[in-house]
């Protein structure tokens, strides 16, 4: 088991592939009832496993590109300047590592500080005293048999309910007159996201966006996973609601988004928070309102479905081990030789002979000599 540049750039063409799929399937409000939300997760799971865990097996098989994976790595391996008399040479792949270090610490740093910031607001700030919402909270908490202490903020500067915290929950309300049993569904949605353990979760994705930022898919799977948590938190608070409750539910949700400002959904939710509603896309909020009053609780229904579809979802992940992208190998042709090599501008190069030929170096080794080097794949190699 190896893990090499081209099982990485094979990883990342595999999860980009799983997230155009999840993102597909997502939309589709047909296969979220009749599959329930458990495929997705299975495949957002694979994806990020396929992402991280970028290593070939002995059985891994060879897919061979001739021309636009040697084009690209010609191209990352072009050298830009040297430096102490040429001792030091930077290549186009160093500055980009550099922007991919620089890009990561940033992110890093704006988690910690945001999450510096908000435990400090709520160590100043005095939990609410409203008896209605204590009331409404402890019931709340007495149903769900779970011994813990939950701080409520109120305070006109929210805009949206939400929750926050890894192990002390703290949940903040908008200043806004709510019936109480608007005031027990939005507070009993927002402690749900804290027994789905989703504070952990956006974390998780967070970190993963932060060190692959430069790729767009993976903050498409971020928008879809806080969707999709969204939606596992209606299904669940609702499934045992009849219908006139569901609409009721709803209601309170509709009357939130009504009552919040329209530039404030993008920026209005911290990054470590979860929040009642996180987007304005009427696409998104229309899904989640058809999936509350069409969804059928009834597991028993889709086990088989279900169980059939994320078993062909793990056959696929399996099977995506079994071939990895590079440029096709070449065979030596000297005497001595005989053994096959990868030829990429990134571990080959060139030398000029005193007799016009060039002479090839692949992985610090020589390999043979070259007549002509106007053909692929040596005419995108290095000269030194």
């Amino acid at each position: 088991m190896t893990a090499t540049v081209f099982s990485f750039i094979t990883s990342i063409l595999l999860f980009n592939v799983y997230i155009v799929l999840i993102a597909f399937m997502r939309q589709r409000n047909g296969f979220l009832i009749r599959f329930s939300l458990v495929p997705l997760a299975i495949m957002i799971i694979a994806g990020i496993f396929r992402l991280v865990c970028f290593v070939e097996f002995p059985v891994t098989t060879i897919v061979g590109s001739e021309i636009i994976l040697p084009t690209i790595l010609y191209f990352f391996a072009m050298k830009l300047f040297t430096a102490y008399n040429g001792v030091v040479t930077v290549h186009i792949y160093d500055v980009l590592l550099v922007v991919w270090c620089i890009g990561c610490i940033y992110n890093l740093q704006k988690y910690v500080r945001q999450s510096r910031q908000l435990n400090k607001s709520i160590s100043v700030i005095q939990g609410t005293e409203d008896v209605r919402i204590i009331s409404c909270m402890n019931e709340i908490l007495a149903d769900s048999r779970k011994i813990s202490k939950v701080k409520i903020i109120q305070s006109e500067n929210i805009h949206i309910p939400m929750i926050s915290g890894f192990f002390k929950p703290v949940i903040y309300l908008p200043v806004m007159q709510f019936s109480d049993e608007e005031l027990k569904n939005i507070l009993l949605h927002e402690w749900t996201h804290f027994l789905h353990k989703d504070a952990w979760v956006k974390l998780s994705i967070y970190f993963i966006s932060s060190i692959f930022w430069w790729n767009p898919f993976v903050h498409i799977l971020r928008n879809e996973l806080n969707h999709i948590l969204e939606i596992q938190c209606d299904l669940s608070v609702t499934s045992q609601m009849d219908e006139k409750t569901r609409i009721d539910y709803l209601e309170g949700i509709l009357k939130v988004i009504r009552a919040s400002e329209q530039d404030t959904f993008p920026n209005a939710v911290p990054i470590n928070c979860a929040a009642l509603v996180s987007t304005n896309k009427e696409k998104k909020i229309e899904q989640r309102f058809k999936l509350v009053l069409d969804y059928d609780s009834d597991k028993k229904k889709r086990i088989l479905p279900v169980l059939l579809l994320c078993t062909i979802i793990l056959l696929s992940f399996v099977a995506s081990y079994r071939f990895v992208i590079q440029p096709r190998t070449y065979s030596t042709v000297k005497a001595g030789y005989e053994d096959t090599f990868t030829i990429t501008p990134e571990n080959s190069y060139l030398s000029i002979n005193k007799d016009g030929t060039y002479s090839l170096y692949s992985d610090g080794k020589y390999r043979c000599d070259i007549q002509e080097i106007d053909k692929e794949p040596f005419s995108s190699l290095p000269i030194e």
